[in-house]
């Protein structure tokens, strides 16, 4: 049966002290107990959690507005605008300022830029633009520069030429790294060596800075054959043949640069050179010499 207070009884200020006392102590005790029941670091979580909400919510919105096309869309439409008022203000591409050309075709040098008069030029990229003009065959290195507010500079160092090359009856203009840089008007290059082989390109460096340090035998190279992809045969611009062996091509023709120093062998009425045998010489002289020296020498008459 439920216990009835008497009106008496709570009018009694003491009573209704302690009964107040008696439930702000119950109030804490349950706090307490909640507190006990959650791990320590609950507390410090759920105010982490509290301040990261809002960059969540964020993050939420971009992933959906780039999922959706809205941010790529909002960007494109943000950058045109900027690169059409940049134009407005006299930032634009003018004139295109080329130094150290002098083989390469400017039309080949516009294609590469990918530029326009008129064209804004905060928007072009020196970077891509320098890795395009190094794709140009006769272009070794670029320097590519932005020169506000309407210019763009480009210094350039062309490949040097060094020989023609030829293969399947197709002639070629290589350099010193055996790049190709044209077959169109190779007559502008009489004077140099011609390569023959289907590998004489990737191979006829290293004979050419061979050549070049022997320039008595060198500079009468006419054409130099690749055999078999190991070794060269060379035609001297009299006919001459000289062939030159797998290994140690540098130390033969040094040889042959010392006897010619000598004797002058590369002058006389020779027809071939074997240098393919080491510390060895071997000359193969034409007919006529040959018989030159089988004749018996002529008697001087007396008068």
């Amino acid at each position: 049966m439920p216990r009835i207070a008497s009106s008496h009884a709570t009018d009694n200020p003491r009573v209704r002290f302690a009964e107040k006392s008696k439930r702000a102590t119950l109030r804490a005790t349950q706090e307490a107990n909640r507190r006990r029941a959650l791990p320590r670091w609950a507390g410090p979580a759920m105010k982490i959690g509290r301040r990261m909400a809002p960059v969540l919510v964020l993050a939420a919105a971009g992933f959906w507005g780039w999922g959706s096309g809205f941010l790529p869309m909002a960007g494109a439409m943000v950058t045109d605008r900027f690169m059409t008022a940049s134009v407005d203000a006299g930032l634009s591409v003018q004139e295109v300022l080329v130094t150290g050309r002098d083989r390469t075709a400017s039309a080949d040098l516009l294609a590469a830029l990918e530029v326009r008069r008129g064209a804004p030029i905060l928007a072009f990229d020196p970077h891509a633009a320098r890795e395009a003009l190094e794709q140009i065959p006769w272009v070794r290195h670029a320097r590519v520069e932005r020169r506000l507010p309407d210019t763009i500079a480009i210094t350039i160092v062309e490949r040097e030429p060094m020989a023609l090359w030829q293969e399947d009856r197709q002639m070629r203009l290589i350099d010193a790294d055996g790049v190709v840089l044209t077959d169109n008007d190779l007559s502008r290059w009489p004077n140099l060596p011609l390569l023959v082989g289907p590998e004489a390109p990737r191979h006829g460096p290293g004979l050419l800075r061979v050549l070049a340090r022997e320039p008595s035998v060198g500079s009468r190279v006419e054409a130099a054959v690749l055999v078999a992809n190991r070794r060269w045969d060379l035609r001297l611009k009299n006919g001459i043949d000289v062939r030159l062996p797998e290994h140690d091509m540098a130390q033969a023709l040094n040889q042959l640069a010392m006897v010619q120093q000598t004797n002058g062998i590369l002058d006389r009425d020779v027809v071939a050179i074997d240098l393919r045998i080491p510390d060895r010489l071997a000359v193969q002289t034409s007919a006529t010499a040959a018989d030159a020296r089988r004749k018996p020498p002529e008697k001087k008459q007396r008068t």
